[in-house]
């Protein structure tokens, strides 16, 4: 019944009276003599390396019966502290856990290590491996059938988020296959990035367009989670938007930029802003003259042939944004070199698109972790932007601190780079610093030097420079 069928009978089933899914699920894929015959091998008298190669690989999701799965359990603790596997040692652990009773005493130990044997182990945990996944399938597919039966569901963002999960039971089911790789083999994937990166100026990561930032984090690197953090107004878009502007026009990077709060048309029009340096009150009134149009025509054929990808759902989860990737890389055949979120507390989460009351903290940091997953899955920097505590105005100087992210503590912890962006929003007198001042503070960085760079903002069009834009290179993006 379940080989090739299950998804399509399963949703058969769902838009039928005939059956719950409840009962549906009950009818799940599963092998227990394979179950059996593992565990007594693994068990049996010096089979402790096949033993330690097989629990690498498993875990207790695998094994459908909870007597099943007790004695698993027990096999990992023993191959973890290298004791000698034994009924006697299996049954002491299993004591210890106050599970005894649920695996029929000693004897229920000891007729289980008697199952005879059906095939080679690593057969047998690839098939249990197999039966796990199929399970998975079915609980996914399931969902997918209860949610679909929500009129007010968004088909589209309901097609997202089911393929998000798809993907990451790929992915989980990859990892767990994956083991101990040698130097030699490390080596020969260091020195294909090290070949890749040579044409973007010897930076080992993707470049930002900004010299004086590229020097510091030698471009953001592949899997790694960037937080770019200020208070509302001082301008993360506005820098995010011309990383990904400035990087594309001088390395030919491919970016995709998620706003969550402007629509395409606002975006483009940040970035047609920035790239002709003309005031966006301006065009957005019309208070221009032919040869401002003219530029504005120019900027456009420019920003048309650029590789930058824009998406403007406003509502988005994790799962979505992953699936969103990964239909990009499939359907264009192009890799994506990295992408911004703008920004983080507004993502939704499954949860709480369902009415959930969960604590936000907690949720953010879901979030987090799930961003900094889908950087490490695709090996790609993901930037993420992300709001400041009203703390950091009433500081003396009112620089940023660590302490001052939203819902801090999982994002300081996911994240390889934090950075800030710390403008006088309001200069005293006595100051002689301009309005337009600004610093980009690289606050914690986990391989590299943390830095303060000063940057110049004109808010007219929207644009950051390097306060030395001679030394910096940044003339001819002027």
């Amino acid at each position: 019944m379940y080989r090739g069928q299950v998804t399509l009978l399963l949703c058969l089933k769902l838009n039928s009276e005939e059956v719950s899914v409840a009962e549906w699920l009950n009818q799940v894929p599963e092998d227990i003599e394979a179950e059996r015959s593992l565990l007594a091998t693994c068990a049996g008298s010096g089979a402790r390396e096949i033993a330690a190669d097989v629990i690498s690989t498993l875990n207790e999701d695998d094994f459908i019966v909870p007597k099943h799965r007790i004695i698993f359990k027990a096999l990992r603790t023993l191959v973890q502290n290298q004791i000698e596997i034994s009924a006697i040692t299996l049954k002491d652990v299993i004591d210890q856990n106050g599970e005894l009773n649920l695996c029929e005493g000693f004897i229920g130990i000891t007729e289980l290590l008697a199952s005879p044997e059906v095939g080679e182990p690593s057969v047998l945990a690839d098939l249990l491996r197999r039966k796990t996944k199929l399970r998975k399938l079915i609980k996914i597919s399931a969902q997918m059938g209860q949610l679909a039966g929500i009129d007010e569901k968004d088909p589209e963002l309901l097609i997202e988020e089911i393929a998000g999960e798809l993907y990451r039971l790929k992915e989980s089911s990859d990892l767990r296959r994956k083991g101990l790789m040698s130097t030699e083999q490390v080596s020969e994937r260091v020195f294909e990035r090290i070949h890749k990166r040579l044409k973007t100026k010897g930076y080992l990561g993707v470049p930002t367009g900004f010299p004086s930032v590229d020097d510091v984090t030698q471009g953001f690197q592949e899997g790694n989670l960037i937080v770019l953090a200020a208070r509302p107004g001082v301008g993360k878009t506005s820098l995010a938007l011309n990383w990904i502007l400035r990087s594309a026009q001088v390395h030919s990077t491919k970016g995709a930029f998620f706003s969550l709060e402007m629509s395409h048309e606002e975006v483009f029009l940040r970035l047609l802003s920035s790239l002709t340096k003309i005031n966006m009150k301006d065009i957005q009134s019309g208070r221009i003259n032919d040869d401002q149009l003219n530029q504005l025509y120019a900027g456009r054929d420019t920003l048309v042939t650029l590789p930058i990808y824009v998406c403007d759902q406003a509502s988005i989860t994790v799962p979505q944004i992953e699936a969103m990737i990964l239909k990009h890389q499939s359907s264009n055949n192009q890799r994506l070199d990295f992408v911004i979120i703008d920004y983080l507390q507004l993502i939704s989460s499954p949860e709480s698109s369902r009415g959930s009351r969960q604590n936000e903290a907690i949720r953010i940091g879901e979030i987090s972790r799930g961003l900094k997953l889908i950087a490490k899955n695709y090996q790609i920097p993901i930037i993420v932007l992300s709001q400041l505590n009203r703390e950091v105005e009433h500081r003396t100087g009112g620089k940023p601190q660590l302490s001052d992210l939203r819902d801090s503590g999982a994002i300081e912890q996911d994240a390889d780079v934090v950075a800030f962006i710390h403008r006088r929003m309001n200069p005293s007198p006595e100051s002689n610093q301009p309005d337009n001042h600004a610093e980009l503070l690289i606050a914690k960085h986990r391989n590299g030097p943390t830095a303060n760079l000063p940057l110049i903002f004109q808010p007219d069009h929207a644009t950051y420079y390097a306060l030395d834009r001679t030394t910096d290179g940044l003339d001819s993006l002027s």
